[in-house]
C-alpha cells in the first residue's frame, strides 16, 4: 500500500514555482519560459536564429520573425512547429501560432566570440507588460522573483553584437 505524499518531502523548486504562477493566473509566463528554454529544439537552429517566441495568450503562441520571408517560412511549417512543440514539451496548452514580423529583430546570439556579449534591456512596452502582468501578486518577494525571471527570459533571447 502506498502512503500519500507527505508535505514535508522536498519538491523541485521549478515545479512549486510553476504551480504558484498558475494559481496566480500567470501560467502563460511558465509556458513562455519553457518554450524559450527549448526554442532551438522546437524550431531548429536555423529558425531559432531568425524567429523568437514573444508571448503566450489564450492558447496562442505569438512569434516574431526577422522579416517577411521568414514569416512565410514559419507559416508554411506551422503544423510541424506545433507538433514539435508537443514533442519537446509534452502536454502544452498551445493550440495556434500567431506569427508577425518584428519591429526590430535582435542579432543572433554569437556562439563563439572572445568577448562576452551583454543581453539587450527590455523595451518600455515589455517592462510595462512585466509590471502589469505581476501586479496582482500580493506577496512582494514572489512578485519580484517572477518579475526577475520574466525579464531574464525576455533578455536571454536578445544580445548585443
Amino acid at each position: 500500500m502506498r502512503h500519500p505524499r507527505h508535505q514535508t518531502e522536498l519538491q523541485p523548486l521549478a515545479s512549486i514555482l510553476g504551480q504558484t504562477l498558475r494559481r496566480a493566473g500567470l501560467g502563460r509566463v511558465v509556458s513562455l519560459s519553457r518554450i524559450m528554454q527549448h526554442w532551438e529544439d522546437i524550431v531548429g537552429p536555423q529558425l531559432a536564429a531568425v524567429a523568437q517566441p514573444a508571448s503566450v495568450r489564450s492558447h496562442v503562441l505569438f512569434i516574431t520573425a526577422a522579416d517577411a520571408m521568414w514569416l512565410q517560412q514559419l507559416m508554411f511549417y506551422q503544423s510541424q512547429l506545433l507538433h514539435n512543440l508537443r514533442q519537446v514539451l509534452g502536454d502544452v496548452s498551445i493550440s495556434r501560432l500567431h506569427i508577425s514580423v518584428a519591429e526590430s529583430f535582435p542579432a543572433p546570439m554569437p556562439h563563439q566570440t572572445e568577448e562576452v556579449s551583454q543581453p539587450l534591456p527590455l523595451t518600455a512596452a515589455e517592462e510595462q507588460q512585466v509590471l502589469e502582468g505581476t501586479s496582482g501578486i500580493a506577496d512582494h518577494d514572489l512578485r519580484e522573483l517572477i518579475r526577475r525571471a520574466w525579464r531574464k527570459g525576455w533578455e536571454s533571447g536578445r544580445w548585443r553584437t
